[in-house]
């Protein structure tokens, strides 16, 4: 599925972006030119990662 249709990044490009560690909003931007055009995308980029950030609280308290 398309994420940023300005910049041609699909979700899948995404998701592997923040699993090598890419974790930010600006990381994003400066590697895959997300949200860098219209915005219009940014809200799900934001949901992505906090998704993330949410999986690696939960594996950390877990410890």
């Amino acid at each position: 599925m398309y994420v940023c249709i300005c910049n041609d990044v699909k979700e899948k490009q995404i998701k592997a972006a923040i699993a090598s560690g890419i974790d930010t909003l600006d990381g994003l931007k400066e590697t895959l030119d997300v949200a860098t055009c219209c915005g219009c995308c940014e809200p799900m980029v934001n949901d992505y990662l906090e998704e993330h950030h949410t999986k690696l609280d939960v594996l950390a308290y877990a410890v």
